[in-house]
């Protein structure tokens, strides 16, 4: 079975940018776009790579809602194509220098200020 990543917090975060009067409620939803193209980006630089088959299938959607309530999914194959999940999992291959597993995870990690900044429209 797929695994799913989630970033939770949102709800915070939009509760205080309500707070925020320059940040327009409508452009949330455009900046939560720009960050998951960030994170599709960033991790398409890690993802392990024998062909670019894999790295081809990133994909950043909206599947729902608008404004603060955008919900947007970052992915790399389609929910049958389990092969993206097998490669992100595998924390035990070897891969080239500058690749490797958790390639959509680690970036939410490790740039989560940056993605921030984006949904803020700081950056």
């Amino acid at each position: 079975m797929a695994k799913i990543l989630k970033i939770t917090g949102m709800p915070n975060i939009i509760k205080n940018l309500k707070m925020v009067s320059a940040i327009k409620m409508v452009d949330i939803g455009l900046n939560m776009k720009k960050a998951g193209l960030f994170i599709q980006r960033e991790s398409q630089k890690i993802v392990p790579i024998d062909t670019t088959h894999l790295k081809g299938t990133a994909n950043t959607r909206n599947i729902g809602g608008a404004g603060p309530k955008t919900d947007i999914v970052v992915s790399f194959g389609s929910e049958a194509y389990t092969y993206a999940v097998y490669v992100h999992e595998d924390m035990d291959a070897k891969h080239k220098p500058g690749k490797r597993a958790k390639y959509l995870e680690s970036v939410c990690r490790e740039k989560k200020k940056e993605i921030f900044d984006i949904v803020v429209g700081k950056l």
